[in-house]
């Protein structure tokens, strides 16, 4: 399959996640849909491990920032759980995806990756559309 298809695939099971999440979110408190939440990763992991012939190579910086990186997202994911306990899924999930921009600012800065005008003007446009949603 192709990077679009996966992405594709991405978009979809995401949407999904803040949907259910949000869903969730209205039943129980955000520490235990965390939790649960947790759980889903292990069925993931079970298949990595087992149905998937996991191998992790021995890379140092790879292995600090893959860790670093699941640090990040689970602190982020109950952050995000209980943005959703506060506040309304067609704000929150809109305003959590921009996310992207955070990694942009970050690539361009410490990997010096360009940033060409059509990516500059997609910036803007996220940022408009997350503001037009939040009215």
């Amino acid at each position: 399959m192709s990077w679009l298809a996966f992405s594709l695939m991405a978009t979809g099971l995401w949407g999904m996640w803040g949907f259910l999440s949000k869903v969730a979110s209205q039943q129980l408190p955000p520490q235990a849909v965390y939790l649960l939440a947790i759980c889903g990763h292990a069925v993931v992991i079970g298949y990595l491990w087992v149905g998937g012939g996991l191998a992790v190579p021995a890379h140092p910086w790879g292995l600090t920032a893959a860790l670093l990186a699941g640090i990040c997202m689970a602190f982020g994911l109950l952050c995000f759980l209980k943005a959703l306990t506060l506040g309304a899924a067609a704000v929150v999930v809109p305003l959590t995806a921009l996310y992207p921009l955070v990694t942009v600012i970050l690539s361009k800065i410490v990997l010096q990756e360009p940033i060409s005008p059509r990516q500059l003007l997609g910036v803007v446009l996220a940022l408009a559309a997350v503001w037009l949603l939040a009215k």
